[in-house]
């Protein structure tokens, strides 16, 4: 317990996670990954909409969302998450700058995005790598799935939750 009050918050909060059951673990990265993105995203998106009809045409790309939603957290949690990871677990680097570092290079790769989205979206992938690193304190396994499936998970909160994602509604 003493270890709990030493480091910075982003160490405290992977060691606590490392300690908590799992379905709470999952709940907490989900909310923390969730916060910016619903806040500035995709609320906003509902107000756009709900002021009337507007040109949604070539907005999301539906064939893309069963890629966003299943596949691609899979592959990344596999051939980018855990090499690179792992590699810094081995050369014993701090988690501090393993998590900023390596939550950068995620969120850079993510081309799609303009300036403020990577900047909104930074925390969550923060919030991923930390998902990754506490639950690799229990197995290799958990943390594999633990960071896919809240991946998973965020990509359809975010998908499924903005209101450009349907061709219409009440009109």
């Amino acid at each position: 317990m003493e270890n709990e009050s030493k480091g910075n918050l982003l160490e405290r909060i992977i060691a606590r996670w490392s300690c908590l059951n799992e379905s709470r673990v999952l709940l907490e990265s989900y909310l923390l990954c969730l916060l910016l993105p619903v806040t500035f995203f995709t609320l906003p998106s509902w107000f756009v909409v709900g002021n009337g009809p507007i040109f949604r045409e070539g907005v999301i790309d539906y064939s893309m969302g069963l890629t966003a939603i299943i596949f691609a957290p899979i592959l990344e949690t596999i051939f980018i998450f855990a090499p690179i990871l792992e590699v810094c677990r081995v050369l014993k680097a701090r988690s501090l700058w393993v998590v900023l570092c390596f939550a950068f290079f995620f969120e850079i790769i993510h081309v799609q995005r303009d300036f403020w989205g990577h900047l909104l979206m930074y925390p969550t992938m923060i919030s991923m790598t930390m998902v990754y690193l506490a639950m690799r304190k229990k197995s290799f396994l958990h943390a594999l799935l633990f960071t896919a499936v809240v991946h998973e998970v965020y990509n359809f909160s975010v998908l499924m939750g903005s209101a450009y994602t349907y061709d219409r509604f009440f009109y």
